[in-house]
């Protein structure tokens, strides 16, 4: 028998000393282009399909990103570090309103297969520290991630913050 079966606590313990991610990362299938799929990321148009409403883009690496939430409570300034279409988006996270997003980068990388579905390897990468907003974050980032795969599949718009 393991220690942790022995306490009801010692999970939890052991969960939160070794378990404390620092890159949030997700992998999705999507049928659909990867030019489609890297409009949908790039442009402001595209993001408020599946993310945001709010948001305000620059269309070329070295320009800006800012994307709003909540009435304008929480907005996320992001500058495009590099965009490589219709395979690689970064952008890195240079303020806004939680400090725990600022130095973290947001990476894209569309990687067609040869049955013609793209695969979208995300990750959300550089916390400093877990906690429950990192935790929510990863989860919201799965739930966008399908929201984006069904506007580039189906052109389904259904931003996830309105």
């Amino acid at each position: 028998m393991t220690n942790f079966q022995n306490t009801r606590q010692q999970p939890e313990l052991i969960f939160h000393k070794i378990i404390m991610p620092t890159d949030l990362i997700h992998l999705i299938g999507i049928a659909a282009p990867a030019e489609t799929i890297y409009r949908a990321i790039t442009t402001e148009e595209g993001i408020r399909a599946w993310w945001t409403t709010a948001v305000k883009m620059d269309a070329s690496a070295g320009g800006m990103a800012v994307f709003s939430f909540f009435e304008l409570s929480t907005v996320f300034q992001m500058r495009i570090e590099q965009l490589t279409p219709p395979s690689l988006v970064r952008w890195k996270c240079v303020g806004g309103s939680a400090p725990d997003w600022v130095g973290t980068t947001q990476e894209f990388i569309l990687a067609p297969q040869p049955d013609g579905e793209v695969l979208l390897k995300f990750c959300h990468g550089g916390w400093e520290r877990g906690g429950d907003h990192c935790y929510f974050c990863n989860t919201t980032w799965g739930h966008l991630l399908v929201n984006l795969k069904n506007y580039a599949e189906r052109g389904a718009k259904n931003p996830y913050f309105t």
